[in-house]
């Protein structure tokens, strides 16, 4: 047989196992998410397909995860944020979710160490639980990770107040918030139609910093809403713990003297439309050379200051862009002056959905880098897959993706290559 043919009959084979799912799964199915059994509504209600949000899920989530009312025409007052939903009870399956995603990988890497194979994976296991606490203005949210990457760890744990009406709102959250992201426009939201975000928004710098980290802090922020939610302003900022200097988030004490400071501000207009704009800066300690005769210590700057778009064409083709750019103290030695890292991440993306639930993706990421002693390096990504949702609620997807991505280490500027094409299923409860 062929080596080539060998190579790709593992392929072949869970291709036909998921054609064949797909046949037998019915067109309906009472295993849908939390949110979508309590208001009795399919996933797209708050996504264009799960996990990315359109405008309406944007204010489900600003209104401390209550549906906005429908009868928002401006001829009187808005409902205020405490008698949304308050005659709906609570119950646990109306407040817990679990979702699953399993996969086949074909890889190819290359550098000092190529390598290839291929594999059966177990992706992810995580389980959720959120919602508004009835007759109040509280609200909940916590997302525990079962398994991922071998580990199992809580990755959010938030209690949010919410105050004023469904068109004039404020909040204030503490608690293990997810990642210093965007919050309205897809372009700057970690989770996409692809199975990985953008390396955009998590390139990881020489100091070891990247904007998907976990932090404890506090969070506050204000929405207004024109009449029937066609136009849409919110602003958040959060004051955070940071990271340590390999990276990880500081979940208890710590000796930095300063917090962590991130602002997101949001405009949404048209069916599906909008801008974010987000700025992060901070400060960690850094370990050089570690575990080497020339070890050092410093305390670098952070800085990050992004804006993204998109905008849904025709009922059918969503297109994201944005630009981010990055600028952290670096230090080669110890007796050197400081330098800089600075970076600017550019990415784009077109999803055009055949049907509601059936997006095929493109997607082109570049960040062109800058090193105090090394010079100028790049990294680039380029990816294309579809999807499609085999139940009408959309809480069961099948997925198929390929990316080619070229990585220049911008500290030594070492080059590698990776080609990996990846089919998964997602099964959200």
């Amino acid at each position: 047989m062929p080596p080539n043919l060998k190579r790709w009959i593992p392929a072949g084979v869970l291709l036909s196992a998921a054609f064949t799912l797909y046949l037998l799964v019915p067109p309906r199915s009472q295993a849908i998410p939390a949110f979508a059994r309590k208001y009795g509504v399919k996933c797209y209600a708050c996504h264009l397909i799960p996990p990315a949000l359109n405008k309406n899920g944007y204010m489900f989530k600003r209104l401390g995860y209550r549906m906005p009312p429908d009868e928002m025409d401006g001829s009187k007052p808005a409902p205020k944020v405490r008698d949304l939903d308050s005659d709906i009870k609570w119950s646990l399956t109306n407040s817990a979710a679990l979702v699953l995603q399993g996969s086949f990988t074909a890889e190819k890497t290359g550098g000092d160490q190529p390598s290839s194979n291929t594999s059966f994976n177990l992706d992810e296991a995580l389980l959720f639980a959120g919602g508004s606490i009835p007759q109040t203005k509280f609200s909940y949210f916590t997302e525990f990770k079962l398994y991922e990457d071998g580990e199992t760890a809580i990755e959010q744990a938030i209690l949010t107040y919410t105050g004023g009406r469904a068109n004039n709102s404020y909040f204030g959250r503490v608690g293990m918030m997810h990642a210093q992201e965007g919050d309205g426009t897809r372009a700057a939201l970690f989770f996409s139609p692809f199975p990985d975000p953008s390396i955009t928004l998590t390139n990881t710098s020489p100091i070891n910093f990247t904007l998907d980290q976990h932090p404890v802090g506090i969070n506050a922020g204000y929405t207004w809403a024109s009449p029937y939610f066609k136009q849409i302003f919110g602003i958040q900022a959060k004051v955070t713990n940071g990271v340590n200097a390999d990276g990880s988030e500081i979940l208890g004490g710590s000796n930095k003297n300063g917090k962590d400071f991130w602002l997101n501000a949001d405009y949404l207009f048209g069916p599906d439309g909008g801008v974010t704009f987000l700025t992060y800066y901070g400060h960690k300690y850094q370990v050089q050379n570690q575990g080497g005769p020339d070890e050092f210590t410093f305390y670098p700057a952070i800085r990050r200051n992004g804006i993204f778009g998109n905008y849904y064409f025709f009922d059918h083709l969503d297109v994201l862009g944005g630009y981010l750019r990055a600028n952290d103290d670096w230090k080669l030695t110890a007796d050197g002056s400081t330098g800089s890292y600075t970076s600017n991440g550019f990415r784009a993306e077109v999803d055009y959905f055949i049907q509601r639930g059936f997006p095929i993706m493109a997607r082109y990421d570049r960040l062109n880098q800058n090193t105090t002693g090394t010079g100028r390096t790049h990294t680039q990504l380029w990816a294309v897959g579809a999807q499609k949702a085999l139940t009408d609620m959309g809480n069961i997807i099948l997925r198929a993706s390929y990316n080619q991505e070229r990585d220049q280490d911008p500290a030594s500027g070492l080059v590698t290559t990776d080609k990996l094409f990846r089919l998964d299923l997602r099964i959200m409860w």
